[in-house]
């Protein structure tokens, strides 16, 4: 049905169903000449905008800022290349991009987190008999 509805395209050469939910575009030979052209010319420029921004157009990123009181997962690696990757694309549509790795090093838990290895640094040499329950319990305090 989309197909039918996108019609004939001069830059498309053909248009297939690839399975459920996808669709394959193939560019005509002209097209996929005339874009290699474009890209040789304009170099490492190719794809950006030459639009001038304003102060509308400014974008700060925030990304990973992993709480300094738990484990880093894989998540947090996702996060920053999405994060990277998105003001990169941002950039080269012509946002004014800031990008921040927001450390969230201050605060309670922090402290809270330092009491915590302290006393179980105490406890591996028997000085720490009693640990509290608004320390931290979690195995990631205890190094094997």
């Amino acid at each position: 049905m989309l197909l039918k509805e996108l019609g004939e395209k001069d830059f498309i050469d053909r248009m297939e169903i690839a399975g459920p939910g996808f669709i394959n575009f193939f560019l005509s030979h002209e097209t996929r000449t005339e874009i290699l052209k474009t890209i040789n010319k304009e170099k490492n420029k190719f794809g950006f905008s030459t639009r001038k921004t304003n102060e509308k157009d400014s974008v700060l990123i925030e990304y990973v800022s992993s709480n300094p009181t738990g484990p880093l997962h894989v998540g947090h690696g996702r996060g920053a290349a999405f994060g990277s990757v998105l003001a990169s694309i941002l950039r080269a549509r012509g946002h004014q991009v800031d990008e921040e790795y927001y450390v969230n090093d201050q605060g309670r838990q922090t402290e809270i987190l330092s009491l915590s290895v302290w006393l179980r640094y105490l406890e591996i040499f028997n000085q720490v008999s009693l640990f509290p329950n608004n320390c931290y319990q979690g195995p990631t305090l205890i190094l094997s």
